[in-house]
This record gives structure tokens, C-alpha cells and sequence, in this order.
């Protein structure tokens, strides 16, 4: 029995940062999953979005992401805030975040220290 592929949280926000960034702009996660299977490391996963609803779930808990809309499988957000790179000062990871996260930890080290 094979796993779910699992899809990087860094690699969805990266995405939205660089194609979605804008509080008036609405996007699906069908146009993610566009993105994700750009990504060479899924390529060759045949990824779904079913693969990372979770991590689409997360950022609705948070308050990052807003659900507009559901066409079966297909849903449709608007983010509440912008994200903005920060780089992590112990290990150098380029993360993204919505402004209003707290605390912001990189995700590579669990550090608190970002510029």
C-alpha cells in the first residue's frame, strides 16, 4: 500500500507568494497543483489536491487563507494578508509568512530568528 505524497508547506506558500500575492485576487487549488507539478521533485509524484488539503486546511485555520467558494473538489480562496519572505538568521532558509502569523518559526530549524 503506497503513502500519500506528502507536499511541502514551504513549497504551497512560495507558490501563492509568488503567483497569488494579492488580497483581491482569487485562485484555486487546482491552479496550485498547476504549479506544484512544475516543481521537478513532483513531477513524477501524479499528484491531487486531495494530496495537500491538509496543509490548505492549516492556512484556513490560521486565518491565512479564506475558502470563497467549493465546485466538488475544486476550491476556490482569496488570502487575507500578504506573505513576506523572511530569511531564517541560524540557518539561512528563506521562508514566507503572512504578516499577522505569530510567532513565525522557520520551518527547517524550529528558530525564531527572522529578518
Amino acid at each position: 500500500m503506497s503513502t500519500v505524497p506528502k507536499v511541502s508547506r514551504q513549497d504551497i506558500r512560495k507558490i501563492i507568494s509568488d503567483n497569488f500575492n494579492d488580497t483581491d485576487y482569487r485562485f484555486s487549488n487546482d491552479e496550485i497543483l498547476q504549479y506544484l507539478n512544475d516543481i521537478d521533485k513532483y513531477k513524477s509524484l501524479n499528484l491531487d489536491v486531495l494530496d495537500f488539503e491538509d496543509v490548505l486546511l492549516e492556512m484556513e485555520e490560521s486565518g491565512f487563507l479564506r475558502p470563497i467558494a467549493q465546485n466538488f473538489n475544486t476550491r476556490y480562496y482569496k488570502i487575507m494578508t500578504k506573505l513576506e519572505a523572511k530569511t531564517c538568521k541560524d540557518c539561512n532558509t528563506l521562508s514566507w509568512f503572512a504578516e499577522a502569523e505569530e510567532p513565525k518559526i522557520c520551518p527547517r530549524c524550529r528558530s525564531e530568528s527572522l529578518a
